[in-house]
């Protein structure tokens, strides 16, 4: 039986145009070949219990459906290629942002994969799912339940401790989802207890007056990453690097370890605009999508998110000032109603408003921002697919609206890596933040103690 797209899963099939893709993007990579027999047979095992990877949308009356595709052929959604030349990241870098540049054939589900061979001597899978299907966290938690904590677990049928955590990667999790779900689980409470929301719209003004300015506030203009979108996007990735020396930072400075990864970002889009000597004598408006779906819906394939909105404050020089009016913005005393408004409008508008509405209210928020800054938490242990050991996870996240940049941070197994993409007409160099990024790590991690007894708060 068909269903509708509910709310923000209909959002997101509005919101793709030919030159904005809502495709959420991931690779894994590993040491060795992996086998594409092994793959098919995981993908039949444990994707496909997932209905939606079999259905595609079709349109009644006007409306996006879920159909299930009667033609449905497994092979139509899993290639296999090799990289050209020596197979290094230039190569694959190539091979990504082609993939990621083209749209899905409608007239099937909207997901693919490719093996791509040739990578380091090793392989990689390219994943490619449109935002209808669901959103970072819930698909990340579908295709981590393609895997497995050891090789054998990774070959079952079902697998072994399906989300099984330890408490440091639940500890490191929680970190890096920063202010994700805490401050749209405090913004819910308001509602419950009045005083507080008066004290709330009293005290928090300046939360009142960033909605403003995001709904309502001036355009972002005078700057390379707004602009009209062409077809072709550039993806871009760092090299690993370790979650403890975010930690050691974030300990250092006395902040969160989300706060550190901000700022850093900051910092790599500041040089970036340097370089094309853009003005910076103000922050650079970007919003940070956060996880606001309840703990039994974790599972569940579908859209649950709002923002945050914030100056990422490029204008800023010094590290230790950026830590500091970061910290500044996202120590809220009281909890805060931004994500709550946020939520309840994006629903508001899913429910009640056309195609068309939808689409005037993305286009008009996306004048109101610069870029998307996301953080989505992995394991903190190895993890195996088919019997092969993951050694890197980076994923891109889509143009929603008529952005240029977007970057995603993510952990894996004790490391973060950053991923960025943008779009080439407005951004033809995303290698250039990210080696900026990786220069600004390095430079920071220096000027910080690696002995944990020598650490101080700087803001003491």
């Amino acid at each position: 039986m068909d269903k509708p797209l509910q709310r923000i899963d209909h959002i997101m099939w509005d919101a793709e145009s030919p030159n904005s893709l809502v495709t959420i993007a991931g690779i894994m990579a590993f040491k060795e070949r992996f086998s594409k027999d092994k793959l098919v047979e995981i993908i039949k095992k444990r994707l496909l219990r997932y209905d939606r990877f079999q259905k595609k949308v079709v349109i009644k009356d006007g409306n996006p459906m879920w159909h299930e595709d009667e033609c449905f052929q497994l092979q139509t959604h899993i290639h296999h290629i090799a990289l050209p030349g020596k197979g290094g990241y230039t190569e694959l870098q190539e091979c990504i942002s082609d993939l990621i540049s083209q749209p899905f054939n409608y007239s099937k589900p909207l997901w693919d994969v490719h093996l791509i061979d040739n990578y380091n001597n090793g392989s990689v899978l390219l994943w490619r799912l449109h935002h209808s299907i669901g959103d970072g966290m819930s698909l990340v938690k579908v295709i981590f339940s393609l895997t497995g904590t050891s090789a054998k677990d990774s070959l079952s049928a079902t697998g072994g401790e399906d989300g099984a955590k330890s408490k440091k990667s639940a500890d490191e999790e929680d970190h890096l989802l920063g202010l994700g779900r805490s401050l749209y689980e405090d913004a819910k409470n308001l509602l419950t207890n009045p005083s507080m929301l008066r004290d709330s719209l009293q005290n928090n003004w300046q939360t009142a007056r960033e909605i403003g300015e995001l709904l309502f506030g001036k355009p972002v203009t005078n700057t390379i990453y707004k602009g009209k979108l062409g077809v072709a996007k550039k993806a871009a990735w760092t090299e690993p690097f370790p979650l403890e020396t975010i930690r050691r930072i974030a300990k250092y400075y006395n902040v969160k370890i989300n706060d550190v990864l901000v700022a850093l970002v900051a910092g790599a889009i500041r040089k970036h605009l340097q370089l094309h000597h853009q003005k910076i004598n103000e922050g650079l408006k970007v919003v940070i999508p956060i996880n606001s779906r309840k703990e039994s819906e974790i599972r569940s394939l579908h859209n649950e998110f709002s923002w945050i909105s914030l100056d990422l404050p490029v204008h800023i020089s010094s590290f230790q000032k950026r830590i500091a009016f970061i910290r500044q913005k996202t120590a809220v005393p009281k909890p805060s109603a931004e994500p709550l408004f946020l939520h309840e409008l994006i629903h508001l508008v899913a429910d009640y408003t056309p195609p068309v509405t939808k689409q005037i209210l993305l286009e008009f928020m996306g004048k109101h921002i610069a870029g998307v800054v996301t953080n989505v938490p992995g394991p903190g242990h190895p993890i195996f697919l088919a019997g092969k050991k993951i050694e890197d996870l980076v994923f891109w996240i889509p143009h929603t609206v008529a952005l240029g940049v977007g970057i995603s941070l993510m952990s894996y197994n004790g490391k973060v890596y950053m991923g960025i993409v943008t779009d080439i007409g407005l951004v033809n160099d995303p290698d250039v933040i990210v080696d900026a990024f990786t220069s600004e790590l390095t430079r920071i991690t220096k000027l910080v103690p690696k002995n944990s007894e020598e650490l101080v708060n700087s803001f003491a």
